[in-house]
């Protein structure tokens, strides 16, 4: 007999409305401005459900960045294996660059924290920022430290510094999305435009490191 279809539960749709009116007004007001009155309110929910399922402000908005903070971990780990060649090399850069900027255009609020807060500086949530965000970016060093010791990247090129040059690049084009859309009519958001600049930053960074 087939098993009958989950269903969530009140809990996970009061625990998901929250994380998502937390999130709009967390990136709105900042992890300063924010209050547990407002998100409440933008859920739609009695104040005190925060405290029960969240244990108040602070353990909501590290539930807002931890999911997210693990989901990019998972894809910078399963797409940044050690490259075998220039070409493997340049197709995965290619894939986890995609990933990366459809996420700021499809999650612009939630990457609105992370670009406006200094998670490392936060106590409430540095562990969250060590255990997903920085391990992303240590997937980066060792994915050219591969590459390095395989002499597709040149031995000279420091794996460190080319990450953060590209980690760097594509992080700012996210967060000037809006800046772009409106003075250059070029956005993250059009599918387009998003492919044609990961292959420019593709290109860039291959013809400085091999």
């Amino acid at each position: 007999m087939a098993k009958a279809p989950k269903h969530k539960t009140s809990d996970d749709s009061t625990v998901e409305l929250l994380r998502k009116a937390a999130t709009h007004v967390f990136a709105e007001k900042g992890y300063g401005g924010a209050t547990v009155k407002e998100i409440a309110e933008a859920a739609g929910v009695n104040i005190s459900l925060i405290s029960y399922h969240f244990q108040g402000k602070e353990g909501l908005f590290r539930s807002c960045l931890e999911e997210f903070g693990s989901a990019r971990l998972a894809e910078s780990e399963k797409i940044l294996t050690a490259p075998e060649s220039l070409e493997d090399l340049k197709a995965k850069l290619k894939l986890w660059s995609r990933q990366f900027l459809t996420c700021h255009a499809e999650e612009p609020e939630l990457c609105s924290i992370i670009n406006r807060e200094n998670l490392f500086e936060m106590d409430a949530v540095k562990d969250v920022f060590q255990n997903t965000f920085l391990k992303s970016f240590e997937a980066m060093v060792k994915f050219f430290q591969s590459a390095k010791k395989q002499g597709i990247v040149r031995k000279e090129m420091d794996p460190l510094t080319i990450t953060a040059f590209y980690f760097g690049a594509i992080i700012h084009t996210g967060h000037s999305d809006a800046v772009a859309k409106e003075y250059f009519n070029r956005s993250i958001r059009n599918e387009k435009d998003r492919e044609e600049l990961i292959d420019q930053f593709v290109s860039m960074i291959l013809k400085g490191i091999s």
